[in-house]
């Protein structure tokens, strides 16, 4: 056990550095395990861990595509190497009903695609390649050939603080870079990928069998591991009720098919004593229980999670196979060790954590430390044991825990444990005999469905189902020693105090400006969100894009960040124009957190010159539109009609923010007629230190006379990374460097934020540049040549 601790830490302190070690740095770790020494031998551990995850994390790094080759387009011949995800072409969605009346039923049928793709001729190209090809008219399935021109990037994603790290999950999968397609043709080449075809032709059935069926995505998901069709209301509903783990294929299903498989084998063995002479019944169930696992595990993908979870299972049945069931701690380590040696960088995925101490605290609590119990008490102990040792991971991993969780998987699994292998027997009976199988099949799928509207009516009636929190390391530190002593054996003088350990994660945070305001301009991609905080306060300008199922900055970016930092209730929400840029994420913000009051285009008060209020010692103020703008001004006008055109950007909100005499200027889309009227009607409020560029930094806005007038020392370019409208144009970037600006761009830095007092404005801070991680891109300078 130490030895894996051991081994473990050395791998996880590699992870933890901003880059890999160089050769000299190893040669000279690697020199003091060659002296006769005491503690040699704990030091080499420590070593190997080292040097086996700095191994592994360059191959991933050198499997990469350049940075400098981004966007560059080559034809690729190769094979799609996961079952695709599909959703209905976010382009379908948005047409309006007359433009949609005359359309063809092909183009109906246009689907946006996400998957991976293995080149068959690597030459200088990753292994793995995500794919997502949108609008496309053709079926894919897993394991087909096709010759795909590719639009590649090398991996990059939005980074925020709280936010998703799609980059980690990019250098963790081995996938060296992402691409568009440009064209296709099928190819010929149909041979490998027998497991993926074989998992194909199940969701292909089960489309047949289940046409419309409101349970299908859940039973794909449970089946083989298809969670393409679950919706992010789905998600929504199982991270808040703390039931996401049942649609992850891991430990717990491979579980209930281990113990329905073992219970019905033994009885069976059971029943012809000649049998049970050859062999016991515990071990021939336990062969079966044990074939039935890898089958299921394969079927379902295996994915790491799976293969954890089979690895564990395998030592562990090996010891009590040996009839020696104090070995299964040290199974169990074992298996840490051989999954943690073949790919170290299993350790960045929170599945592995969450895995293996769920089993080793269930293994913990049968085998009776923490004293008797009946079975339905041991059942009642062992839910809340688990909901407890989990609960620091879970708010290290996913910024939050859930109070419903304990109770609903108390009535969940359960369930579950009948209903999977059900699934699984009605799946078989239905490809065997259709008479018989699909009417339990659809009676199964039914009650599954059941089980995930119960769950959605405790997400939506709980009172705060869903507690959001980021606890600094100390107070995560302080409840894992809560969790030991709450393991601990009675009689430990210090074993009462367990639960006070808990509660430091559920108190507030407190990270709001104690004096001015804390503007945060966000990483939304192509789009504006801005934070702005002041010491009791928080508005809200603007929300991101959405893209229907595919993408929405309110849910994964905004949200997250104002959890993050404490703030559950907005005073304010500013949506400056009805482009879906800025709009789009504001209905997950209004679903997800409380807001007091909006304004501007999504809200009955349009914003108008001359409001203004104050909070905490900061002044606001809208600039535009101007009194004369039509009402719809800063909303959805028809943007067909020349008038439409106009105001589409120049009726946005302009929003001023000052503490003293320093400022920010937030002017959204506004192009140089808006501008060019500001300057006629208020150019003494112009002046400010902070502008965010208008309209992301576009050629139509930031015009000369409007940038000598706001003299800004700090520019800020809310434009996403590489993005196909070339933003920020150069002629612009020249006019801010002509003014001596700092320039910062939300795309290549990551969310940008500073500080702003009456005494001035703060150091800038560049999320991409302040947390760097091997995994991550260097942040690109600007101005970029993206011409």
């Amino acid at each position: 056990m130490p030895a894996v601790a051991l081994f473990t830490a050395g791998a996880l302190a590699v992870l933890a550095l901003p880059s890999l070690p160089s050769l000299p740095w190893l040669v000279g770790l690697c020199l003091p395990a060659l002296l006769p020494w005491r503690w040699r031998r704990y030091y080499a551990l420590v070593l190997l861990g080292i040097l086996l995850s700095t191994w592994r994390a360059q191959g991933s790094l050198d499997g990469r595509w350049p940075l400098a080759d981004s966007d560059h387009e080559v034809v690729v011949e190769g094979r799609i190497a996961s079952l695709p995800e599909r959703r209905l072409s976010a382009g379908m969605k948005e047409d309006s009903a007359e433009d949609a009346e005359g359309q063809s039923e092909e183009r109906a049928l246009k689907h946006d695609w996400r998957f991976l793709f293995s080149p068959l001729d690597r030459g200088a190209l990753p292994p793995l390649i995500r794919v997502s090809w949108y609008r496309g008219e053709q079926i894919l399935r897993g394991g087909d050939c096709w010759r795909l021109k590719l639009r590649l990037r090398a991996p990059h994603g939005l980074l925020n603080p709280s936010g998703y790290d799609y980059e980690q999950w990019l250098f963790e999968q081995g996938i060296g870079a992402t691409a568009t397609v440009r064209d296709s043709s099928s190819c010929q080449e149909q041979s490998g990928y027998w497991l993926l075809r074989a998992r194909q032709q199940v969701v292909d059935r089960l489309e047949q069998w289940l046409p419309g069926n409101p349970a299908l995505g859940l039973v794909a998901g449970l089946a083989v591991g298809d969670r393409s069709l679950l919706q992010e209301k789905d998600w929504d509903t199982f991270r808040i009720t703390g039931t996401s783990h049942l649609m992850a294929i891991a430990g717990l299903h491979i579980g209930m098919v281990v113990a329905a498989v073992f219970f019905v084998l033994r009885w069976l063995w059971s029943a012809f004593p000649a049998l049970c002479l050859r062999l016991p019944a515990q071990k021939a169930a336990m062969l079966g229980a044990v074939l039935a696992a890898i089958v299921y595990a394969l079927m379902s993908g295996f994915e790491p999670p799976a293969q954890r979870a089979l690895l564990m299972l395998l030592f562990g049945f090996a010891a009590l196979w040996l009839d020696r069931p104090s070995l299964v701690p040290r199974a169990l380590a074992m298996a840490w060790l051989l999954i943690v040696a073949a790919s170290p960088l299993a350790l960045l995925s929170p599945g592995l954590w969450l895995s293996f101490t769920a089993v080793a605290a269930i293994f913990y609590v049968i085998s009776g430390r923490l004293g008797p119990h009946r079975r339905w008490r041991e059942l009642l102990v062992l839910q809340l044991t688990l909901s407890l040792v989990l609960l620091p991971l879970t708010f290290f991993f996913f910024q939050g825990g859930g109070w419903v969780g304990p109770l609903a998987n108390l009535v969940v699994v359960p369930v579950f444990t009948l209903l999977l292998p059900a699934l699984l027997v009605s799946l078989g009976l239905a490809w065997a005999c259709p008479a018989l199988g699909l009417p339990l099949l659809t009676w199964v799928a039914q009650g599954i469905y059941w089980v995930r509207e119960a769950l959605g009516w405790a997400a939506t009636h709980a009172p705060q189902a869903w507690v959001a929190a980021s606890p600094p390391p100390a107070l995560l530190l302080l409840a894992m020693l809560g969790m030991v002593l709450l393991l601990a054996p009675r009689g430990l003088p210090l074993r009462g105090f367990a639960m006070l350990c808990f509660l430091p994660l559920f108190l507030p945070l407190d990270r709001a400006p104690r004096e001015g305001f804390q503007l945060t301009a966000l990483d939304v991609g192509q789009g504006l969100s801005v934070v702005v905080r002041t010491a009791h306060h928080t508005l809200l300008f603007d929300a991101g894009p959405a893209f229907e199922d595919l993408s929405d900055a309110g849910r994964s970016v905004v949200v997250p960040y104002l959890l993050g930092e404490g703030v559950h209730e907005l005073d304010l929400m500013i949506i400056s124009h009805a482009d879906l840029d800025h709009r789009g994420g504001a209905p997950a913000v209004r679903r997800l957190l409380e807001v007091d009051r909006e304004i501007g285009a999504l809200s009955t008060t349009p914003c108008r010159v001359g409001q203004n209020w104050a909070w905490d010692g900061v002044a606001f103020e809208i600039l535009s539109p101007p009194a004369d703008a039509p009402p719809e001004a800063n909303s959805a006008l028809p943007a067909h009609t020349r008038e439409g055109r106009w105001w589409r950007n120049n009726g946005g909100c302009v929003l001023r923010v000052s503490a003293g005499d320093h400022a920010a200027l937030l002017p959204a889309d506004i192009e140089a007629p808006m501008e060019k009227r500001l300057l006629a009607d208020m150019p003494d409020k112009l002046r400010a230190d902070i502008l965010l560029a208008g309209h992301h930094g576009s050629k139509t806005s930031s015009t000369q006379p409007f940038v000598d007038a706001v003299q800004p020392q700090l520019v800020i370019f809310p434009a996403g990374w590489h993005n196909r409208f070339h933003f920020p144009r150069a002629p612009v970037v020249d006019r801010y460097l002509g003014e001596g600006a700092e320039l910062h761009m939300t795309g290549n830095g990551g969310a940008v934020s500073v500080l702003v007092t009456a005494a001035g404005v703060g150091e800038v801070g560049d999320w991409r540049a302040d947390h760097p991680r091997l995994w991550r891109e260097p942040a690109e300078p600007v101005p970029l040549d993206l011409e």
